[in-house]
């Protein structure tokens, strides 16, 4: 069971009471929006007597875009972008978390969430959200945006091939209940 963040703390508070994972979603907001949540979140955990390691954070980054320069995959992303800021102009419902007017497409790519550029720039984003939500479990969508299949599965590739064995290398995975009960069992017959 996983608690979407996206607009209101008391999302993150009710998974902490549960001692359930918060998913980020990280929709139209800058970095920050999501990040007081998830802090909100780790404070509510350890409020209630658990341990702060528990808390498993996941998050989301939208589109994902790789090019193996950063003009090219800007520029082919653009109508993704203006199509997607539309929508949320027309709907306005007006709701936290649901409309974000940028200053511009560059404005977003600095300050959203959606992995679009080179490689190296892929791998600084997701960075930044890394330090600031601590998350173990990472989410980009499985959708082209429009895209041609062509060049959509040449994106996919380069970020396979460039961007997982990285994100891997330095964001791992949590371990396991089965590993942790024998990381456990370890330590404890060292210590015999």
């Amino acid at each position: 069971m996983w608690h979407g963040s996206a607009t209101a703390e008391r999302s993150v508070e009710l998974a902490a009471e549960y001692g359930d994972p918060i998913f980020s979603a990280n929709g139209f907001n800058p970095l920050e929006y999501y990040a007081r949540l998830v802090r909100h979140y780790r404070e509510s955990w350890a409020a209630r007597g658990r341990d702060p390691q528990d808390a498993l954070v996941g998050a989301g980054h939208g589109y994902v875009y790789v090019a193996e320069r950063s003009q090219d995959a800007v520029e082919a992303f653009r109508p993704v972008y203006e199509v997607q800021a539309a929508r949320l102009r027309a709907a306005n419902t007006n709701l936290p978390g649901t409309v974000t007017f940028w200053e511009s497409y560059e404005d977003f790519l600095e300050r959203g969430s959606w992995l679009i550029g080179s490689p190296q720039q892929v791998l600084d984003k997701v960075a930044r959200y890394h330090e600031a939500f601590g998350h173990q479990v990472i989410n980009v969508a499985g959708n082209k945006g429009g895209l041609g299949q062509q060049e959509w599965e040449d994106s996919l590739r380069l970020f396979v091939s460039d961007v997982v064995p990285e994100l891997r290398r330095t964001i791992p995975d949590p371990p396991t209940p089965e590993q942790s009960a024998d990381v456990t069992e370890r330590a404890t017959a060292t210590a015999a």
